[in-house]
C-alpha cells in the first residue's frame, strides 16, 4: 500500500492529552520496577564493537553479577539473537551453566521460563522479567526485533563460548562440569593447574563421573518423553476405564517384547531399574550416547523414520518402537541395565576401551578457523570434545595469575617458572587420551584512564611472559587484556596488535572483555548510554502540618505545612539508606523532589513543597504517578536524576547499586520507546502532522490499533513498529 503524502496526512482517531490535563496518572501495577533501556544496551555494545575492531580484537560480554543487576541470561540472549555476541564471561561456575542451559534451551528470539517449553514469541517484552531465563539450539536462525531499535538481522552464532572469570572452586571435581556443560576455564595459579594435571591423570574418575552424568541424563530424558506423550495423548473409554491409546500401543508392543524372551504374550513390559550396579561404564557409555542421539533426532525431525532406524540398527537387540503421535517411530528406552547387558555381550572381548566423546563442531568461522591450537588430532578418529583452559596472567592487579617474571636464583627451588608450568599442561594435549586444550592468556587492568602509566608497565609484564612463552614453542590461541576504561580510553597506546597478536605460523586473535561500558556504566565516555532506571509508585500523599514529623526517629520535622508523597521502595528493594534526610531526590512528573526522613525499609518518602502552594509542581503530583528515582525517564527523555552523580555522592560505583537490587522484590523489565504512552482506545480528536512532531515524553497518546498503518504513513514510521507499542 502507497504511502500517504506527507503534506496532506490522514487524520487518525488519536486522543492527546499533557500531564496538566486532570487525566488520572498511568497506574503500574507493580510498587517498584527495573527499567532496561534495550536500545541503549545495543548501542553501547555497537560502541563497543567498533572500538575493539579498531584494535583487531573481538568482543566478550561480561554478564557475572546477573549482568551487573541487569539480568545476565535476559541480555546475553539479547545481544546473542540481536547484536551478534558471540563470547560471553561470567564470574562463577554456576553463573556458566545457567547460561549454558538457556541457550541450549532456548531458541533464538524465543522465551525460556524455568520449568516450562520454550515458546516462540517477541523475546524482548519477557526476557527481562525476574522470574524469566533464557536458553537457545545450535541452528542458527535469522529474525528481526521491532521495538524501537533499527531493523537488523542477525545470526546467533553457531556456538557460544561461555568464559569462567573467577578462580576455579572445588578442583578437581569442578573440572567435570567445566567440561560437561563447554565452559572454559581460567588456571589461576600453581595449585590449580596442578589440579588440573590430577584430575587429567585420574581417567578412571573422570570417565565414571561422565558415564554416571549420560546415564542419569538418558533415564531422565526418557521419563520425559514418555510423561510428555502421555500428557497430549487422545483418550477413548472403554468400559468405563479411560485407556490412552498411546499405552495401548506400548501395551503391544512391549507385550511382543516380552513375548520374545519368555513366552508370556499376556505379560506387559516393564522395562529394569535404571541403576548403575555391575555396569563396566565403557560400554555403557556408548549405548547411553545411541539412545541419547535416538531421542534427539525424535524431537527435532519426528517424521524422518529411516534415520532413526538407521541409529538405532547397531544394537543387536535395540529397544522397542512404537508409532508416535505424527506417525513417527518412538523409541522406548529400556533401561540403563539391559542396555548395559546388550553392550557387554558385544565388547566381551575387549579388554580397554578409549573413551572418546565427540564434542560440538563449530561451523562458526569467527570462533575456529582463525584461532591456533597446539594439540595434534590422530588420524581416525573425530573431534574431540576437550576442556579449555586459560592461563591469568598477573601483571600488576595482585588478585590472581602467574607472575610474569622468571625464576632468579634465590627463587630456585621455592617456585616453578610460569613457562614450565604452562608447557607442562600444553603437552597434555598431545596425549591421545586427554580431554584438555589450552586456549589463551589473559590478564586484567587495575588503573586504566589517561593520566594514568600503569597501565603501560602491565602490559610490558604481560608482553614479556608472552615473548618467553612464544619462545618454548607455545603458540597462544587468543589473549584478552582490556577491560571497558582500557579499551575506551582513547590517548592510551598500550595494546599494540601487531606486536601482540603476530605470531609464528598462525596470528593470535584477540579479545576485550567489557561489561560496565556495554551496561552503561562508564560515565566518562560520552558515547555510552545509561541502560537503567529504577521507577517506584507513589503510593500516598498526605499534608503535614508544621512541627508534625515523618519517618522512625522523627529525623524530619516539617518547617511548616507541607505535602509529603510516600513511595512504595526502600532499602530492602536495593535504595541505599544513605538517600535518606535531604541526600537523595526523585523526579516525579518531570520535577525533582528530596528524600526526607530516614529510607524505610519498604518505603520512602519526598518533599513536595508547601501545601499552600497550588500552582507549584508538586501540587500536581497525585497517588499512581511514576517516580524516577535514576536513570532517563524514556528512549529520549532527559535524565533528571542520574546514576552516576548517585554513585559519586555516595563514593561507590554504579555496579554496586544496581547489583544491590533486590531482583525478588523490584520488576526487572525491558524500557522501550514508548513507554510512557497510554492507550486509551478510544476515538477522540485528531492529530495533524504539525503537532505529530512535537510528542515528548510527558504526552500520552492513544491510537486505535486498526488505524495503525494509517498513522505510521503519516509519521513516516513502520506499522509494525507502532503496532509493538500496543
Amino acid at each position: 500500500m502507497d504511502k500517504a503524502p506527507l503534506h496532506s496526512p490522514p487524520t487518525p482517531s488519536i486522543v492527546v492529552a499533557d500531564y496538566n490535563d486532570s487525566l488520572p496518572p498511568i497506574e503500574d501495577p507493580y510498587r517498584a520496577v527495573h527499567k532496561v533501556r534495550l536500545s541503549a544496551l545495543s548501542h553501547n555494545y555497537t560502541e563497543v564493537e567498533s572500538a575493539a575492531n579498531r584494535q583487531r580484537c573481538s568482543v566478550i560480554v561480561v554478564v557475572k553479577a546477573d549482568g551487573y543487576g541487569h539480568g545476565a541470561i535476559a541480555s546475553a540472549l539479547f545481544l546473542a539473537d540481536h547484536m551478534g555476541a558471540d563470547a560471553f564471561a561470567v564470574a562463577t561456575l554456576e553463573e556458566g551453566i545457567a547460561l549454558r542451559k538457556a541457550f541450549q534451551q532456548t531458541p533464538p528470539g524465543s522465551t525460556y521460563r524455568s520449568g516450562k517449553s520454550a515458546t516462540k514469541k517477541n523475546s524482548a517484552s519477557s526476557l527481562f522479567q525476574n522470574h524469566s531465563e533464557s536458553q537457545s539450539t545450535s541452528t542458527p536462525t535469522n529474525f528481526s526485533f521491532d521495538g524501537g531499535l533499527r531493523r537488523r538481522r542477525f545470526q546467533r552464532a553457531s556456538q557460544i563460548r561461555i568464559l569462567v572469570l573467577g578462580p576455579a572452586i572445588n578442583f578437581p571435581r569442578c573440572f567435570d562440569d567445566y567440561y560437561y556443560y563447554s565452559i572454559e576455564v581460567m588456571i589461576s595459579g600453581p595449585e590449580v593447574a596442578r589440579s588440573l594435571l590430577q584430575w587429567v591423570h585420574n581417567t578412571e574418575e573422570r570417565k565414571r563421573t561422565q558415564v554416571e552424568r549420560a546415564a542419569n541424563e538418558a533415564k531422565e530424558l526418557a521419563m520425559q518423553l514418555q510423561k510428555n506423550q502421555t500428557r497430549h495423548q487422545p483418550t477413548q473409554r472403554t468400559g468405563g476405564s479411560v485407556l490412552h491409546k498411546k499405552d495401548s500401543n506400548v501395551s503391544e508392543i512391549s507385550s511382543e517384547n516380552s513375548t520374545g524372551s519368555n513366552g508370556d504374550s499376556n505379560q506387559v513390559y516393564r522395562p529394569p531399574s535404571a541403576t548403575l550396579g555391575n555396569v563396566t561404564g565403557m560400554d555403557l557409555a556408548k549405548e547411553v550416547r545411541k539412545i541419547l542421539k535416538n531421542h534427539m533426532l525424535l524431537s527435532t525431525q519426528s517424521t524422518n523414520a529411516s534415520r532413526v532406524s538407521d541409529v538405532s540398527s547397531s544394537s543387536t537387540n535395540a529397544p522397542a518402537v512404537s508409532a508416535g503421535a505424527n506417525g513417527a517411530p518412538t523409541q522406548i528406552f529400556a533401561g540403563i541395565e539391559e542396555a548395559a547387558k546388550v553392550s557387554r555381550s558385544r565388547h566381551k572381548a575387549i579388554v580397554k576401551v578409549a573413551f572418546v566423546e565427540s564434542g560440538e563442531e563449530d561451523n562458526d568461522p569467527k570462533s575456529s578457523e582463525s584461532i591456533p591450537v597446539n594439540h595434534k588430532i590422530h588420524p581416525g578418529l573425530g573431534p574431540r570434545k576437550r576442556l579449555r583452559w586459560h592461563a591469568i596472567i598477573d601483571s600488576g592487579m595482585g588478585r590472581l595469575g602467574f607472575r610474569t617474571d622468571p625464576v632468579s636464583k634465590s627463587e630456585q627451588g621455592q617456585r616453578r617458572d610460569t613457562v614450565e608450568i604452562l608447557s607442562e599442561l600444553v603437552d597434555l594435549e598431545n596425549n591421545l587420551d586427554s580431554p584438555v586444550e589450552f586456549f589463551g592468556m589473559c590478564t586484567h587492568m587495575a588503573d586504566a584512564n589517561s593520566s594514568s602509566t600503569y597501565t603501560h608497565s602491565q602490559i610490558g609484564r604481560f608482553k614479556s611472559l608472552l615473548s618467553r612463552v612464544r619462545a618454548a614453542g607455545i603458540s597462544v590461541p587468543t589473549i584478552s587484556t582490556d577491560n571497558s576504561a582500557a579499551l575506551l580510553t582513547t590517548n592510551l597506546t598500550h595494546f599494540d596488535p601487531k606486536e601482540l597478536l603476530t605470531q609464528e605460523f598462525t596470528d593470535t586473535r584477540g579479545f576485550v572483555r567489557t561489561g560496565g561500558a556495554i551496561y552503561g556504566q562508564r560515565p566518562a565516555f560520552p558515547q555510552i548510554k545509561a541502560i537503567s532506571t529504577l521507577q517506584a509508585s507513589v503510593r500516598h500523599v498526605a499534608t503535614l502540618k508544621k512541627g508534625e514529623s515523618v519517618g522512625y526517629d522523627r529525623a524530619y520535622i516539617a518547617p511548616g505545612n507541607v505535602r509529603i508523597a510516600t513511595l512504595a521502595i526502600g532499602f530492602a528493594d536495593g535504595y541505599p539508606r544513605d538517600l535518606g534526610n535531604g541526600v537523595g531526590k526523585v523526579a516525579i512528573r518531570g520535577s525533582l523532589f528530596p528524600v526526607v526522613g530516614n529510607v524505610c525499609m519498604d518505603m520512602l518518602m519526598v518533599d513536595l513543597g508547601p501545601a499552600e502552594d497550588k500552582g507549584g509542581p508538586g501540587a500536581k503530583i497525585v497517588v499512581g504517578d511514576a517516580a524516577i528515582l535514576w536513570g532517563p525517564s524514556d528512549d529520549d527523555g532527559e535524565e533528571l536524576v542520574r546514576l552516576q552523580d548517585i554513585a559519586a555522592l555516595l563514593k561507590t560505583t554504579q555496579s554496586a547499586l544496581t547489583c544491590g537490587l533486590n531482583k525478588e522484590r523490584v520488576l526487572r523489565r525491558p524500557a522501550r520507546l514508548g513507554g510512557l504512552c497510554r492507550l486509551m482506545y478510544q476515538r477522540g480528536q485528531g492529530l495533524t502532522q504539525s503537532n505529530t512532531a512535537r510528542l515528548s515524553a510527558f504526552t500520552l497518546i492513544s491510537i486505535i490499533p486498526s488505524e495503525a498503518s494509517t498513522y505510521a504513513s503519516s509519521s513516516c514510521l513502520h506499522s509494525t513498529q507502532l503496532l509493538a507499542f500496543l
